[in-house]
């Protein structure tokens, strides 16, 4: 038993030992549920038995509120069985008179009562304990207090227990017990934190307890001792531990406490008046803020009855406690499920339809109406009111994806497809459904949009249609890189003929098409066509300027500034991913992309795919603070939890992160990408986080690990062929490695896509060919990438392409002075690997040209930004190049402030001043899952245990305002 319990019931016994020498009393206990008033009232019974009293002991039941001095029986029956009852016949007499005696309270049949008592009274003292008084009968009732009234000369404790929260009509009479000279109130409330920390060591039988532990179970159960134990015992079924160190032990505990107390609740209600029953039915089927004037009109009453009955659910729990004319709320979502479950089907059914009418005539929300019609059987209802309910869930369906709620489209759109509509409804249902569907279920949505064209009679809806298909089918496709700057394919040709039939001057329609053939190869007749062995050459009137002009026409001088179309911004994000596809001007594609962001971005599909545009041209282009934001934008949308979206962020921010070097969160964000994707449908999204994860293999060095990822996959696109095909040259299979590089290239040249940004095949099949003996053609590949990069402007790719170029150049000098180009273009860069790389890739040959001392500074240097980035491969290699020209490491401590790198020692500094790890990303601009990792690794280092101790860790440690993370 808790303290306060064990204190509380040493009063109750003080009283009974005081009663044994006549001075008689009265205790009244009030308690809401769950306070363990039951229990504390057995223990006090059990505890008399045990000192050889003969206590009595009455428990009220629900519907003896209605059977006249059914208490008073129970008293009658205790004494009759007490050893020191003088006469048990005249006792059992009178309590079987009682079965018939009339209901109004008869003093003489008080009298009558009165005198057994004080029969067994002069032989022994008693204690009358009764329970849940709020059921008992007003006869008995009243007689109790006639006996308190009576109690001072007596050798009696009376104690009564009283549940404060359920419905009690007399309780003016307990009212008057009260006020007498020799009663006394206890009130029983919630536990202390010390109590709640007993009960946890008890029930968990533990010696060292999680104190965030604790205080959660206090904060959610509301130190209400009978919630507490359900939680403990559902904790221990579910074998939990008792911490609250993650989110999702707190979110658990939080989710257990509410359904226990839902269904507390809802057994309260169960033994309310079937008014207010019917009242707390109609606001929990109402559901949000329910008005009193559609609740009386739903209940067929008037506002004043509804007022006047909320006091009383609010006092039960069940609704909100809010002012007289406020809207009605149940207080919380479980409490509503639970009161709905308790509904029969029939009368659901009715109270949503009822409540659907009554909505709408009311002018509610057409999505609010279309609610109640949901769980509805549309073949029930009369033709006219079936036809309303159609015609009001197609126009929910709209509404809802207007507002960019995709899940409530598609229910809305599935429920009115059940039912038999016309050829043109269908038509208009499966294109609503099929747009809702493109971000969560994208081969459902092609199949519904598929259907819909086959439907459509009017030109530029079914070219509506065909650009919706289109984009849930680049969904569908994953969103690699090149699937979402190209189409897969270009447009079927009666796909085309659909969009070429469309009305011409509907300009923002036009302007659609034009950015979906912007994104089609077949479609693209600006893109140059450069093949394998010479570089593409581009003349100005295929370059930048061209695409500029060619689309002049429809961009107004305005563009970036509020007023531009959701099509013009689609245009916009299609045109800045051609630039990057064809390695146009970096600069250019940026100031396109950034207006195609100008403004609020939508949920839908087209918006979606504009987003996925802009990140891949940002990433490309080398800002990867401004893709990390824009990442982390996607991941914020208004869309499902486990979406195509929400996948492909994660992806997005393993992809930068790749590119920053930051290996660690490149493979978080990958295994939580592929966590989430285990949930969508889309075969091809799956293969998004392991191509991903293939690739921070290789790029750290462990290239079987990363070819053991990709066994198995049928048909690779083209970047995780580039992947696969590093990986087998790293490990020395270079027929193989020129097979998959030559085969990534030509994929990507089929869909114009000719940006080393994407995928360095061009050095790496040059490597593979340098190796085979064919040193011209690799020239002319390095060359050519090499001409891109520079052409792009990316520092990043730069950097990659001149290391490329410096590994087949047979000269010393050249090779250095393509290396130091490559150290000189990259220190300007974000790519901390591929700075790295190239240091290291310097030490070695300073070395090799005798040149020692910078050789080793190099080596260092290299190895220090390898470590931050996690490459314990490059480490291990270059340390032994840095022993090979005679230098060794700088033993850096492997504990304390001094052993953070620069990265953990500012974010560590920061978490010290009390900034949580999302403000340290925004402040940062980096992935929140970067800040967890570089945390971890700053607590080991500084042996503490949390944040609480960074400050104390740290004194001393003076971190740089501008240092780099």
């Amino acid at each position: 038993m808790e303290p306060e319990r064990l204190s509380q019931l040493s009063d109750l016994l003080a009283y009974a030992r005081a009663a044994r020498t006549g001075s008689g009393s009265a205790v009244v206990i009030s308690s809401p549920t769950g306070m363990k008033c039951p229990e504390l009232l057995a223990e006090l019974v059990d505890r008399q038995r045990h000192s050889g009293q003969s206590p009595i002991f009455v428990s009220c039941a629900p519907g003896e509120e209605s059977t006249p001095y059914a208490a008073v029986r129970q008293v009658l029956a205790g004494l009759a069985g007490d050893p020191a009852s003088p006469d048990h016949g005249t006792v059992e007499r009178l309590r079987h008179r009682l079965l018939h005696a009339p209901a109004p309270p008869d003093h003489r049949v008080f009298e009558e009562v009165h005198a057994s008592l004080l029969e067994v009274l002069r032989r022994s003292p008693k204690v009358i304990v009764v329970d849940r008084v709020q059921w008992m009968d007003d006869a008995s009732l009243r007689w109790f207090a006639y006996l308190v009234r009576h109690l001072a000369p007596l050798p009696l404790l009376v104690v009564l227990g009283v549940r404060t929260d359920d419905h009690f009509p007399a309780r003016e009479v307990l009212d008057e017990i009260t006020a007498q000279a020799f009663c006394r109130e206890l009130v029983l409330g919630p536990i202390s934190l010390d109590s709640v920390r007993a009960v946890v060591a008890r029930s968990f039988r533990q010696s060292a307890i999680d104190e965030r532990f604790v205080t959660l179970c206090q904060k959610a159960t509301g130190g209400v001792p009978q919630i507490l134990d359900r939680v403990l015992q559902a904790l221990l079924n579910h074998r939990l531990p008792p911490e609250a160190a993650t989110p999702e032990q707190v979110e658990q505990i939080l989710r257990v406490c509410a359904r226990i107390e839902a269904d507390s609740v809802a057994s309260r209600l169960a033994r309310q008046s079937a008014r207010l029953r019917e009242l707390a039915e109609a606001v929990s089927v109402l559901g949000r803020a329910a008005e009193p004037p559609i609740v009386a009109d739903l209940l067929n009453t008037a506002p004043e009855e509804v007022e006047g009955m909320r006091p009383e659910l609010a006092r039960i729990d069940v609704l909100d406690d809010a002012p007289r004319g406020a809207c009605l709320t149940v207080r919380t979502p479980e409490i509503r499920s639970a009161v709905l479950h308790s509904l029969s089907e029939r009368r659901r059914q009715l109270l949503h339809l009822r409540a659907a009418r009554r909505l709408g005539d009311y002018g509610a929300p057409t999505t609010r109406v279309a609610d109640h019609l949901l769980p509805l059987d549309l073949s029930t209802l009369s033709p006219g009111v079936r036809r309303w309910a159609l015609r009001t869930l197609q126009q929910a369906a709209e509404e809802a994806l207007t507002g960019g709620h995709t899940r409530p489209c598609a229910e809305y759109a599935r429920r009115a497809l059940r039912e038999e509509v016309t050829d043109e409804q269908r038509a208009r249902l499966l294109c609503l459904l099929g747009r809702s569907e493109a971000l969560h279920a994208p081969r459902a949505a092609a199949r519904h949009l598929d259907e819909a064209i086959s439907l459509l009679i009017r030109p530029e809806e079914r070219a509506e249609a065909v650009l919706e298909l289109w984009y849930a089918q680049m969904v569908q496709h994953g969103a690699f890189a090149e699937s979402v700057l190209r189409l897969p394919s270009g447009l079927p040709p009666r796909h085309r003929e659909l969009l070429d039939a469309a009305d011409t001057t509907d300009t923002d329609l036009r302007t659609r098409i034009r950015a979906l053939a912007r994104s089609s190869p077949s479609d693209a007749e600006l893109i140059p066509q450069p093949s394998l062995g010479a570089p593409p050459g581009l003349s100005e009137a295929t370059g930048t300027r061209a695409v500029l002009e060619s689309f002049g026409a429809l961009l107004p001088a305005g563009l970036g500034v509020p007023g531009v179309t959701p099509a013009e911004r689609e245009l916009l994000a299609a045109c800045a991913g051609d630039l990057a596809c064809r390695a146009e001007s970096r600069e250019t594609a940026l100031e396109l992309a950034s207006r195609a962001l100008a403004g609020t971005a939508g949920c839908g599909a087209p918006s979606i795919i504009m987003l996925l545009r802009c990140t891949a041209v940002l990433s490309w282009a080398g800002t990867l603070d401004a893709a990390t934001s824009l990442a982390d934008t996607l991941a914020s949308c208004d869309v499902p939890v486990r979406s195509v979206p929400q996948v492909i962020a994660h992806c997005l921010r393993a992809d930068i992160a790749v590119r920053r070097g930051d290996l660690a969160t490149a493979f978080q964000e990958a295994h939580a990408a592929q966590s989430l994707a285990q949930a969508t449908e889309s075969e091809d999204l799956s293969l998004l986080p392991l191509a991903l994860k293939a690739r921070a293999h290789a790029v750290s060095g462990r290239y079987e690990q990363a070819l053991r990822l990709l066994e198995g996959v049928a048909d690779m696109p083209a970047s995780m062929l580039g992947v696969r095909g590093w990986c087998r040259l790293s490990l020395g299979d270079t027929k193989s490695a020129l097979i998959d590089l030559l085969e990534c290239g030509r994929r990507l040249t089929e869909l114009h896509i000719v940006n080393p940004a994407l995928s360095a095949w061009r050095g790496g099949a040059a490597l593979a060919l340098t190796e085979l003996g064919e040193n011209a053609l690799a020239r002319q590949l390095l060359d050519e990438e090499l001409e891109l990069a520079r052409r792009w402007g990316d520092c990043g790719t730069i950097g990659q392409s001149l290391r490329a170029a410096a590994r087949i150049t047979t000269t010393a000098s050249a090779r250095v002075a393509l290396l130091e180009e490559s150290v000189r273009v990259l220190e300007g860069s974000g790519a901390r690997l591929q700075l790295a790389r190239s240091r290291v890739s310097l030490g070695r040959a300073f070395a090799a040209g005798g040149r020692l001392l910078p050789a080793r500074e190099a080596l260092r240097a290299g190895i220090s930004l390898a470590e931050e980035c996690g490459a314990k491969l490059l480490v291990e290699r270059a340390h032994k190049d840095l022993l090979g020209c005679g230098g060794r490491m700088r033993r850096s401590p492997l504990s304390g402030p001094a052993s953070l790198t620069r990265s953990e020692r500012r974010i560590a500094a920061l978490a010290a001043t009390g900034q949580t790890n999302r403000t340290i990303a925004q402040a940062l601009q980096v992935a929140p899952g970067t800040v967890e990792v570089h945390l971890t690794r700053a607590y080991r280092k500084l042996g503490v245990s949390g944040r609480n101790a960074l400050a104390d860790a740290l004194a001393g440690v003076l971190v740089g305002e501008h240092e780099p993370c």
